[in-house]
């Protein structure tokens, strides 16, 4: 599993504390945002504010696969298998996903993503 930098602490963090961010980092950053890496990020935060309805969800499943399959998301350790969305509160939306770790084929499931604007 790889390893990084907590984002508050600075400190070294692995495992899946370290995935949580990198996936919530993911997909709270605009694409097209970052000067250095345009194509980092993802469209998730254009559904933040859009009411919820059956086009809701199929838009932000659209959104989440294209995020999490994108190469330059660094999310290639893992293999999407399903996604819930919920509201959690008014400007936020909260994920459950579960994935396959690619590394050693072991499932994972990881509640309270925050989608925010």
């Amino acid at each position: 599993m790889k390893t990084g930098t907590h984002a508050h602490t600075g400190k070294n963090t692995t495992g899946l504390a370290y995935l949580q961010q990198r996936i919530q980092d993911a997909l709270n950053t605009p694409i097209g945002s970052l000067v250095g890496h345009r194509d980092y990020g993802s469209r998730v935060y254009e559904l933040v504010d859009r009411n919820v309805d059956p086009g809701f969800y199929m838009q932000a499943y659209i959104r989440l696969a294209e995020a999490i399959n994108n190469p330059v998301n660094g999310l290639n350790d893992i293999k999407l298998t399903t996604m819930a969305i919920t509201r959690a509160e008014e400007h936020q939306i909260e994920l459950t996903l579960q994935f396959i770790l690619l590394e050693n084929g072991e499932p994972i499931k990881m509640e309270g993503i925050l989608i925010e604007q």
